[in-house]
């Protein structure tokens, strides 16, 4: 834990934040600094879980004056702790152990009371601060708990798997549980998520009796479903494309409940819930959500300040109208699939053989993926086409490109499609997230503006290099789809509209 300033009075808000901001670029990131700088007089705590702490991570935006305090929170950094527990106070987590068995005997789980009942069981741990959690796993009471889920859940497991995945899911529980005393005291608690930032916002809600507000970016539930399928480090067999021929194992499913359970909570507990787009408002309705609650409220930018990129672009396509330079701007990371990228790159290329691909962007993220994709790019032999340019400035990136790229597999409304579209860059996604909602259109925009862009396949790198080689072969079409994002930009999604939406939502809950 680190404090970065002091607050002697409660915050106005305090942003309960899961592995994003001051210390990872991105969309949720970008949305939380637009927030404390549209709202100056308002008082900002931020509540930062994160996995392991790392000294070499330096923030990756200024604080604005008006964060109180910082608190960290490292999930996956377990210290060395050793305590012993007085027989006699055994019996304090009888009610703990009954809850556990209660719970575990039901099923489906979902309705009111058991999230109740969950918020109890971490709430018991919560209270009982000087046990750690070896001594607690040690004990024969959780030993003959997880015998009893085992029987009745996992049966057909290991059981040597099953004990270690139970155990792997409650620690950082555990670690969060014991970090909610330094949970920053607000009128009003707003978390960016659901799972572990969404517990921990259900839990202080609770306590202090004050509102909770959920802005979900993308479908927590739904990234983390589609994780656990393919993750390796689960002892089970990984599934790709789960269905009814291909269901998932015992400690998959296990995740998954957790996850889910984490999900209707926060839902549950929740005075406001905001999406940024139709389709989101439906997941999370299909989730658990109670659509009375929901509210949309896109990403915002100041289209004004684009209008600069936008000149110059324009002024470089004249002198160069043969032009063929696309785009990628974002984390090179796998949510993002750079790897479909590449594979387009080599399509585009073989039509195309001039065309330069530019991905723009950290690359020390995620652990190997960055070396995968150089890998891939000597496989496909497209080292002179492709470069990879690092961290760079997006009002230089902008103008020297002439189709941007996005390839993820997941987005909720990311400000890089904006963006672009506020600069006057055609954009080629792939059909993700509110992406075909900006490209091609709302169901309810009137007047139509029309296309903005092209829409493909996850993972389609066919149909992705057929809508490149579309837009840098015909000028006629760039330039129309690059008047129709400027106009949806400037009247669906600056930042004014955003802000007064968010301004009456913190005035109903701060009252």
């Amino acid at each position: 834990m680190a404090t970065k300033h002091t607050s002697p009075a409660p915050a106005d808000i305090c942003l309960i934040l899961e592995g994003t901001y001051p210390y990872v670029y991105g969309g949720v990131s970008t949305w939380v600094h637009q927030l404390l700088t549209m709202f100056p007089e308002r008082k900002f705590a931020l509540f930062f879980l994160g996995a392991q702490k790392n000294p070499a991570d330096k923030p990756k935006y200024q604080l604005p004056p008006n964060v109180t305090v910082l608190e960290e929170v490292y999930l996956f950094d377990h210290e060395q702790e050793r305590t012993s527990l007085p027989g006699g106070r055994r019996d304090q987590w009888k009610p703990f152990y009954e809850a556990v068995r209660k719970l575990g005997l039901r099923s489906p789980i979902g309705d009111r009371s058991d999230l109740d009942l969950i918020a109890s069981i971490i709430g018991h741990v919560t209270d009982h601060q000087k046990l750690d959690f070896d001594t607690f796993w040690n004990s024969p009471e959780t030993w003959n708990v997880v015998q009893e889920l085992y029987a009745r859940y996992a049966s057909n497991e290991s059981f040597l798997n099953f004990f270690w995945t139970v155990r792997f899911l409650i620690q950082p529980l555990w670690k969060l549980a014991r970090a909610m005393e330094r949970m920053p005291v607000a009128k009003v608690y707003h978390t960016a998520c659901t799972g572990y930032a969404g517990i921990a916002a259900v839990l202080v809600s609770a306590r202090h009796n004050r509102p909770l507000l959920l802005t979900e970016h993308g479908i927590y539930l739904r990234e983390r479903i589609a994780d656990i399928c393919r993750s390796p480090w689960i002892p089970d067999q990984p599934v790709r494309r789960p269905n009814l021929n291909e269901p998932l194992g015992s400690l998959r499913r296990l995740w998954i409940g957790f996850f889910d359970l984490a999900g209707r909570l926060c839902y549950t507990q929740s005075s406001g819930i905001v999406s940024l787009f139709g389709n989101n408002a439906r997941a999370q309705e299909h989730f658990g959500a109670d659509p009375a609650k929901i509210a949309i409220i896109p990403n915002g930018i100041r289209t004004e300040e684009f209008l600069r990129a936008k000149d110059q672009r324009a002024e470089r396509r004249r002198q160069n109208p043969h032009s063929k330079i696309v785009g990628f701007l974002g984390r090179v990371v796998s949510i993002k699939d750079v790897k479909t990228l590449l594979r387009t790159a080599r399509k585009v290329c073989d039509e195309l053989p001039d065309t330069t691909f530019l991905i723009a962007g950290p690359t020390g993220e995620e652990a190997g993926y960055h070396d995968e994709c150089m890998e891939l790019v000597q496989q496909l032999d497209i080292g002179a086409a492709v470069t990879f340019l690092g961290p760079i400035d997006r009002d230089e990136f902008r103008p020297i490109i002439d189709v941007m790229m996005l390839t993820s597999i997941s987005e909720g409304l990311p400000f890089v499609i904006i963006e672009s579209l506020a600069a006057g860059v055609p954009v080629v996604s792939t059909d993700v997230g509110a992406c075909s909602e900006l490209l091609m259109g709302r169901p309810d925009e009137s007047p139509p503006y029309g296309r903005a862009g092209l829409i493909a396949d996850i993972g389609n790198s066919d149909q992705l290099a057929r809508h490149v080689i579309a837009l840098l072969s015909d000028p006629q079409l760039a330039d129309s789809m690059t008047e129709a994002g400027l106009k949806r930009v400037q009247h669906l999604y600056h930042e004014n509209t955003i802000k007064a939406a968010y301004h009456q939502l913190y005035s109903a809950h701060l009252s």
